[in-house]
């Protein structure tokens, strides 16, 4: 009898805790699924403006910083106003 309780016991806390467990993750998970916090929003993309520091073209500004200077492949930095 005593192991039929404390095998009762462990079950139950065994279903607690799985249940506890797969429903929470999943609700965590999918509310973030539309969208990246880590991305910067278009506002600051559109914002920021980069250039090349050897200024082969002159004052031409580009938006991308990922992009390199056409001309000499340096890579861009953040123009200060």
């Amino acid at each position: 009898m005593k192991n039929a309780i404390k095998m009762l016991t462990w079950s139950c806390f065994a279903a607690a805790l799985f249940l506890a467990t797969a429903c929470g993750g999943n609700a965590t998970k999918n509310e973030h699924a539309g969208h990246d916090h880590d991305a910067p929003a278009a506002t600051e993309t559109a914002a920021t403006e980069y250039y090349c520091p050897m200024k082969c073209e002159g004052e031409k500004t580009y938006t991308d910083p990922e992009t390199k200077c056409p001309v000499c492949g340096m890579a861009l930095v953040v123009k200060e106003d």
